[in-house]
């Protein structure tokens, strides 16, 4: 038997229940549910948990619940409150629960679910006289056979567990008397108040100590207020009161000052009430207005139940100036504000260019993919365009790390959807460059897979578009034309080809000193990333460096905690950490398992971290002072690990390893702990096999 998707014949939100008798105690239970929209869900009167539906990802997913605290022996009442999106709505359910005999109950909806159509809630709004009394109990009357709809099928996922936590505005921004008719907007500078009051609204800035009195003895007068809370949040309004029946309080969501991006309504009902809305808001300004209320209303919290998925910082990074550990430290708090399941990253939540940075600087910053796993299993894969070529370098980041291989379907779809790409955009020699990088990408998971045959395909894919790139270049500028022939050369199409690696050593040194010229304030956060990325890339480390102090060092005075704060930005905006942990430590996984240790000296004289990795945490720290270079380091397998050291313009350098001599007169020197070495023009690299400590000089 399985679970058959369920909803109300004629209601916009439901509330949705199952009564069952348990003739032993519970050892064990646990609920899975999927919907088309948020729901919450109540087992005698216990919340255990919410789904947010397509809030959190683009398919819908199984979300789990434990049951184990709430169920009892005897009777049990499951009650599910669902909203829907007005056209196509679902939920579902299947649970087990392992009783103490021994014996296994299942939970499939379907028959003999009931639901009856929740008046209380509406567009937007929530009358709470209308709402049953104990309705999280589902003891009222009312309740009808479910209706069986048709509804999705839901994917399995393990996204990291959510924490809730109250949080209460910083501060009262604005304060007065409005109109108390007509949607709610943005006022700067309302009218003085002369027929409404709020009495100590400093109390509705902490929760449980004091109350704020609210009055509004004009039906077409309000109170209003803006209360801010310092920065962007995420998460469920919360109100606390004792008011009378009919006074109205409208609450606006504001990201930015000026703008109400969405509304809530909400109508009281006697005496006191504490209401958590289901739905998820993120916002900085909480817009209120109170109306329709003659006698005091005690308002004793408004304020959000923020959701946030925690991971603790495994990466660090530091080298001269106190900046850099500023730098890195914003970073964090930037990745911190702006994961729940998936990356939190605003309305355009699956914009692959912008979730490929941000999984990019998580793995550097925290080493844990599965944030980047949940949004590859809640999502489709793209077809045709950029969003298809990131996505697919969004995949081989994610796999790299994740160590899983990729099933042959979806591999299959990767190649397909890059098979559709075609020129878009300003740039048609970006759009090249970008489907260069994710023809190789794919490859790659291809050769991972076992396919070597399909992974041949896509690296001569790669290297027809790398020469068709070749028709772009303009040797009178110096750079890669949007489209051959055409006069502009913009930094984006220039960024990408030296990102992905695709020009010559000629071109790359034109190119980078075009790229490395740019001003301060030139593009946002977004390109800045790929441009500084490029740079190194091209090897021009020290313009890289010199460009990161540009675009974000500059920001580093600003107030706020996030890049995108401190960028006077409402969306979220990246930093550089995977940059400088990649380039500048020099640490990165690669294919087949390899990792690739191979610091760019960057024009700094030292620097030191730790960059998680798929094989543990590499930790190193280099010098680089009178002519020579030094570095001591711990590689945490015992796999392939490439070690490159830079000759420090030397002609004939030594390179020692734990005080053994392994490289002189360009001559390898046997040595236990080294299995090959390679000279190279600028660098000399040490293939180790063997994870351990160890300690590098050249001098």
């Amino acid at each position: 038997m399985r679970s058959q998707a369920i909803w109300h014949p004629a209601a916009l939100a439901v509330y949705i229940r199952l009564e069952f008798y348990m003739n032993s105690a519970a050892a064990k239970g646990l609920l899975r549910c999927a919907a088309s929209g948020p729901y919450e869900v109540y087992l005698n009167g216990e919340r255990v948990g919410r789904g947010l539906g397509s809030a959190v990802a683009e398919a819908a997913m199984w979300e789990q619940f434990a049951l184990d605290a709430a169920l009892r022996e005897g009777e049990n009442v499951l009650l599910v409150f669902a909203i829907g999106c007005g056209a196509a709505d679902w939920f579902r359910a299947e649970g087990k629960i392992e009783r103490g005999d021994g014996a296994e109950q299942m939970l499939y909806t379907g028959a003999p679910w009931q639901v009856q159509s929740a008046d209380a809630w509406g567009p937007a709004s929530y009358v709470a006289v209308l709402a049953p009394a104990e309705w999280t109990k589902g003891r009222f009357a009312g309740w009808r056979e479910a209706t069986v709809v048709a509804g999705a099928e839901p994917r399995n996922w393990s996204p990291l567990p959510a924490v809730e936590s109250m949080v209460w505005a910083r501060e009262v921004v604005v304060f007065g008397e409005v109109a108390s008719e007509g949607a709610l907007e943005w006022i700067a500078s309302p009218e003085a108040m002369q027929t409404a009051k709020c009495v100590r609204r400093e109390a509705l800035l902490t929760g449980g100590k004091t109350h704020s009195l609210v009055q509004a003895t004009d039906e077409a007068r309000a109170a209003y207020l803006v209360l801010d809370f310092g920065r962007l949040l995420c998460g469920f309004l919360h109100l606390r009161l004792r008011g009378k029946a009919g006074a109205v309080i409208d609450l606006g969501f504001a990201r930015a000052l000026g703008t109400v991006e969405s509304r809530l309504r909400y109508v009281c009902r006697d005496g006191l009430q504490e209401w958590t809305a289901p739905q998820l808001a993120t916002c900085r300004y909480l817009v209120v207005r109170v109306g329709s209320c003659p006698e005091d209303m005690e308002i004793d919290s408004v304020a959000l139940v923020e959701r946030r998925v925690v991971v603790e910082p495994r990466g660090r990074f530091t080298t001269v100036g106190e900046d850099w550990e500023r730098l890195w430290r914003t970073g964090e708090q930037t990745l911190a504000a702006n994961r729940q399941e998936g990356y939190a990253l605003g309305e355009e939540r699956l914009n692959w260019d912008r979730l490929y940075v941000w999984a990019m600087n998580d793995l550097y910053v925290t080493g844990s993919v599965d944030t980047a796993r949940a949004v590859l299993a809640g999502s489709e894969t793209p077809i045709g365009g950029e969003q298809a070529c990131f996505h697919a370098l969004f995949v081989e980041l994610a796999q790299r790390y994740d160590g899983e291989r990729l099933t042959a379907e979806r591999l299959a779809s990767l190649v397909n959807s890059l098979q559709t790409v075609e020129a878009e955009g300003a740039s048609v020699t970006a759009a090249v460059a970008l489907q260069a990088g994710a023809w190789l990408a794919v490859a790659v998971l291809c050769r991972r897979t076992g396919d070597r045959q399909q992974a041949v395909q896509c690296e001569r894919a790669h290297h027809r578009a790398r020469k068709a790139l070749q028709a772009a270049w303009s040797e009178e500028e110096g750079l890669f034309a949007d489209a051959v022939g055409a006069d502009d050369c913009s930094r984006w199409t220039n960024a990408l080809v030296l990102y992905f690696d695709l020009a010559n050593p000629r071109q790359k040194a034109r190119v980078a000193e075009h790229l490395s010229g740019g001003s301060a304030s030139e593009g946002d956060l977004w390109q800045a990333f790929f441009v500084a990325g490029a740079l190194w890339q091209a090897g021009a480390d020290a313009a890289a460096l010199a460009y990161v102090q540009r675009k974000w060092g500059r920001l580093l005075a600003r107030p706020g905690r996030t890049w995108g704060e401190k960028a006077g930005s409402v969306a979220a905006q990246p930093g550089p950490e995977s940059l400088l942990a990649a380039h500048v430590l020099g640490v990165a996984p690669k294919a087949e398992g390899i990792l690739e240790i191979r610091p760019q000296l960057s024009g700094l004289e030292r620097a030191e971290g730790v960059v998680p990795t798929p094989h543990g945490d590499v930790e190193i720290a280099w010098g680089a002072y009178g002519g020579g270079f030094s570095a001591r380091l711990s590689v945490p397998h015992d796999g392939e690990t490439h070690l490159s050291v830079p000759r420090c313009d030397k002609r004939f350098p030594q390179i020692e390893i734990n005080g053994e001599t392994v490289w002189r007169n360009e001559k390898a020197h046997p040595n236990f702990h080294v299995q090959e070495l390679i000279s190279q023009e600028e660098r000399v690299v040490m293939v180790l096999r063997r994870a351990g400590q160890y300690e590098v000089s050249v001098a």
